[in-house]
């Protein structure tokens, strides 16, 4: 594998930003949630494997969607981050079953 280039991660948060914009989502959960994202997306891309790393990213954030779409209209900032933490959470403890055989 090559170097990577420490321009990669700026443009990957500027992109990340300009993104979330154009979907109209909250700046503010993405800059919770982010780093975690980030550190998740390594997690299953080494103890799962490479490919399972964006989806299982998507499916994390399907899951906060529907959790947020039935507490109603108004939607917390706050509790819909914790709501994506925690779910990286329980993925984050399928990776490590992963890695150690077991599931």
């Amino acid at each position: 594998m090559g170097e990577r280039n420490p321009q990669d991660l700026v443009l990957a948060r500027e992109f990340v930003r300009q993104v979330a914009q154009r979907l109209d989502l909250d700046p503010q959960v993405i800059q919770q949630t982010l780093p975690h994202l980030l550190e998740f997306t390594k997690h299953v891309a080494h103890g799962v494997v490479r490919p399972a790393a964006p989806l299982a990213a998507f499916l994390v954030g399907l899951a906060a969607g529907q959790n947020s779409s039935r507490a109603g209209s108004e939607v917390d900032t706050e509790q819909l981050a914790a709501s994506i933490l925690a779910y990286i959470d329980a993925v984050e403890k399928l990776v490590k079953e992963h890695e150690n055989g077991q599931a």
